[in-house]
């Protein structure tokens, strides 16, 4: 995928300018204009950023307009559209396709359903549970139901800290428990309920017995989520364990470990932890740093300023924010590390 360009900030860009003046050029298209571009452009076999970027903050008409015109494209056409669409999701904040993705959401290609449920991962919209859950239990996509799974997991930490998310706490957490305890249901899709359903399990015996059970089984997939699974319960008992993957021949285990070891907040993992900042495993690498950001503390904000100094690449801007958020945990107030 090209790298994505300038000219989509500079479009979307209406704040002033550094001295206080307005911006040369303003985009004054209607949301409705945008698509209409944007089509305009697939129709012609150009799928790129900038066009892309025309479908963020659509109203209603807008959508419409999407939703009517989206099945006559051609499928290479929609999945390079929906795979912008979560790539600019990603690595730009200030672009919400939340609508424009929904319409991909009953696309008839699994890629394009499965990139439009990945693009809306950090949508919170209270319509999304139930769209979820249909795709979960009935996509005839595998891909489609683990990608739906992972994403009611973002609810069900919402649901089991008491928030409103359109679908009662309970039944989120019995579909998917029923889902990751389904032995007839593929690996990876029980992998993605129990990882989800594990925020419910701080003193919940069905899910502790689950994730105990898939951790001790031959699944080498469903092994790894539940080592994943266990720092999502914020349940101590499961430290010990932890720690001990974290120093797994398996770097997929090292991987969930050290995910694992920053949702708990276990200070203990801090030396095994800075060891994995230089693993070989680029993944284990990456997954250690923000585990020590999520931890916090001196120990795991000396080892990140450390790592600071010599790291490069990609893993730059990781650290850089494990460093933040470090530092903020250990004084709130401060603004720079």
């Amino acid at each position: 995928m090209e790298h994505i360009d300038d000219p989509v900030i500079d479009v979307f860009d209406l704040g002033s300018g550094d001295d206080g003046t307005p911006p040369a050029e303003v985009d004054q298209r209607t949301p409705v204009e945008r698509v209409e571009d944007a089509l305009s452009a697939f129709a012609d076999g150009e799928v790129r950023a900038l066009e892309v970027a025309y479908l963020t903050d659509t109203d209603r008409a807008a959508t419409d307009r999407l939703a009517a015109a989206w099945p006559s494209l051609p499928e290479e056409t929609r999945v390079a559209v929906a795979r912008w669409m979560n790539e600019l999701a990603e690595d730009r904040v200030e672009l919400n396709f939340g609508r424009s993705l929904r319409v991909a959401l009953d696309d008839p290609s699994a890629v394009v359903r499965q990139l439009a449920v990945a693009g809306l991962w950090e949508d919170e919209g209270r319509d999304l549970p139930p769209i979820l859950l249909r795709l979960l239990r009935a996509d005839p996509s595998q891909d489609v139901r683990a990608e739906a799974a992972q994403g009611m997991g973002r609810f069900a930490v919402l649901a089991a800290g008491g928030d409103d998310v359109g679908m009662d706490a309970d039944r989120l957490r019995d579909v998917l428990l029923d889902v990751a305890a389904d032995e007839a249901e593929p690996s990876l899709l029980r992998r993605r309920a129990l990882e989800a359903v594990a925020v419910f399990g701080a003193e919940d015996s069905e899910i502790a017995d689950l994730i105990e059970e898939a951790y001790d089984g031959d699944d080498p997939g469903l092994r790894a989520g539940s080592v994943f699974a266990m720092g999502r319960t914020l349940d101590p008992r499961w430290s010990s364990t932890i720690l001990a993957e974290l120093r797994s021949d398996d770097a997929e285990l090292r991987y969930e470990a050290a995910r694992s070891a920053g949702e708990l907040g276990d200070e203990a993992a801090v030396t095994d932890l800075a060891d994995l900042v230089e693993d070989e495993d680029a993944e284990v690498r990456v997954a250690a740093i923000a585990a020590l950001g999520h931890i916090g503390g001196r120990s795991a904000v000396r080892v990140l300023r450390a790592l600071a100094d010599r790291a490069d690449g990609a893993e730059t801007e990781a650290v850089a924010a494990a460093l933040e958020e470090a530092v903020a945990l250990g004084d709130p107030l401060r603004v720079n590390p």
